[in-house]
């Protein structure tokens, strides 16, 4: 997403498949809070696209109101990030907030490096969020199929190989 909130090329076209597999609760354009484990806010993202684990709930618009317009990280259940040309905050401090924040799904599209990358299995070691890491990761390039975890798709990264 950039920061006059268009999705990241390419983003879309993954947001469709994830529709045409019947995963309705795929989206862009919603903003998250991730909550330091003190209880401050650790992080506010705006993934390039994601699937919720359910509808906003009236206790998560409550949330949301109360926090300035940001859902709750724990409505996600897998998010999606398409790098730009700062690829670094993708693959360095989002991949850490997404684990810490326990998202079982870090959908990588890496540009930069032509690869995309199903992260699974996050790990908080102690209670440093910034040590998050996810101990699984799916690798191919991109034009590959990028086989995800039930109950998702294998995505085709076919749209970024010209990238």
């Amino acid at each position: 997403m950039n920061e006059r909130g268009i999705p990241a090329p390419g983003a879309v076209k993954l947001i469709v498949q994830f529709h045409l597999a019947g995963l309705d609760m795929a989206g862009v354009n919603d903003g998250f809070r991730v909550p330091h484990p003190d209880g401050r806010t650790m992080a506010l993202v705006v993934p390039d696209f994601y699937v919720c684990r359910r509808n906003p709930t009236e206790l998560d618009e409550s949330y949301r109101k109360a926090h300035r317009g940001w859902y709750p990280i724990d409505m996600i259940t897998l998010v999606g990030e398409v790098t730009s040309t700062n690829h670094e905050t993708d693959t360095g401090p989002k991949f850490r907030t997404y684990a810490a924040a326990g998202i079982p799904v870090y959908v990588l599209i890496d540009r930069h490096t032509k690869t995309a990358h199903c992260y699974t299995d996050p790990v908080l070691p102690g209670d440093d969020p910034t040590e998050a890491y996810y101990q699984t990761d799916e690798k191919v390039n991109l034009g590959d199929p990028l086989p995800l975890p039930a109950p998702y798709p294998t995505l085709d990264t076919a749209p970024f190989r010209g990238d």
